[in-house]
């Protein structure tokens, strides 16, 4: 029997990665004749107007903001809606909402519950964290990690359980990127201004390089203030421009040199797509395993060991100056996060356990 409600959890739209992809997939699965219901802890984000109007949202009552307790409480909350809801799938889109699946077992012993893996599970590596997630986990019928470096994690930690690697889809716009060769180099930064990010790495990378180098960053966070400060203490006011927000990158991607990313860690950052899609080459830290299955090619960029600033500006000195890859290239690097590809991915996923368990 197919899969025909599907329900994906959500704490609020805020405009992040996790909330971004979740709506695209809602979108994907409806159009492939899926019932899908967003279940909300609110309905407050700058994301809540990308939704699909054929896309049901449901709120909890009272709505539930961010806090320290949230999750204990929004788990309670959402059980109470399962109940009503009766989907035949539960999808959590990010390791932020692992916490949810016991609640939401109590409330449904039937329903398929798949946990999608966007960021190692234990980046600390502690021994009562490790606990914490099989407990909480025990609950779920199958896990989604975003590349095939956190399905070995996830193997390693909970071995003989349902893992799959399905890659998140990214809404491809292919342009063509900004002739080099005018004498300036354009770095762009994108990402939560949140200390994973670490967008301090970028000031300081950028302030180890040439002064011709100009660093655009995109996004906002708690740090915004911090970073604005920082940029005026470093004396970098003529160099890096802190946009906050951007609705679009296309723009922004056109005029960019290379991308630079300096996070601490990631599940799968999907800029690193959208800019080789754009023709833009990436520099980043070793944050990902996503970048090395992504990054096949010595024309895509250079993934930095090392979290050095004098190491990170040597690498984008180097990307700025080789020839950006081919449209051949890019074409087969990116092909694997088309959306419709990895969204019948996730379906073929609900399916295969759906049928494990019903026979």
């Amino acid at each position: 029997m197919t899969a025909q409600r599907i329900l994906i959890c959500l704490l609020d739209f805020s405009r992040g990665g996790t909330e971004r992809i979740a709506i695209g997939l809602a979108a994907s699965w409806t159009d492939a004749g899926r019932d899908v219901t967003i279940l909300c802890g609110t309905e407050q984000g700058g994301l809540r107007d990308l939704v699909d109007p054929r896309v049901k949202v449901v709120a909890v009552e009272p709505p539930m903001q961010r806090g320290l307790l949230t999750r204990w409480r929004l788990g309670r909350a959402m059980a109470r809606q399962v109940k009503k809801l009766k989907p035949d799938v539960i999808f959590l889109p990010g390791n932020f909402h692992f916490f949810l699946a016991p609640a939401l077992r109590r409330a449904d012993p039937r329903v398929i519950i798949v946990l999608k893996i966007s960021n190692p599970p234990l980046p600390g590596g502690l021994a009562f964290a490790k606990a914490a997630f099989r407990h909480f986990t025990r609950d779920v019928d199958g896990f989604a990690a975003m590349n095939f470096g956190l399905a070995r994690e996830l193997e390693a930690l909970l071995p003989g359980r349902n893992i799959v690697t399905l890659h998140d889809p990214v809404y491809l716009r292919l342009r063509a990127a900004r002739p080099q060769g005018d004498g300036n180099r354009n770095i762009l930064w994108i990402g939560r201004l949140e200390p994973q990010k670490d967008p301090q790495l970028a000031l300081e990378t950028i302030q180890a390089m040439d002064s011709s180098v100009m660093l655009t960053m995109l996004g906002d966070g708690a740090l915004y203030t911090r970073i604005q400060q920082q940029i005026r203490a470093m004396g970098l006011e003529n160099r890096v421009k802190l946009v906050g927000y951007a609705p679009e990158i296309e723009s922004h991607l056109v005029a960019a040199d290379a991308l630079l990313i300096t996070s601490r860690y990631e599940g799968g950052p999907a800029v690193a797509v959208e800019a080789l899609s754009a023709g833009v080459p990436v520099v980043s830290t070793d944050c990902s395993f996503l970048l090395h299955d992504l990054m096949e090619v010595p024309q895509a960029g250079k993934i930095v060991a090392s979290r050095n600033p004098a190491d990170l500006a040597a690498a984008l000195t180097a990307v700025c100056d080789a020839p950006r890859p081919s449209r051949d290239v890019l074409a087969r690097l990116v092909t694997p996060f088309e959306p419709r590809h990895c969204a019948k991915a996730y379906l073929d996923l609900f399916e295969a356990l759906r049928k494990g368990r019903y026979g």
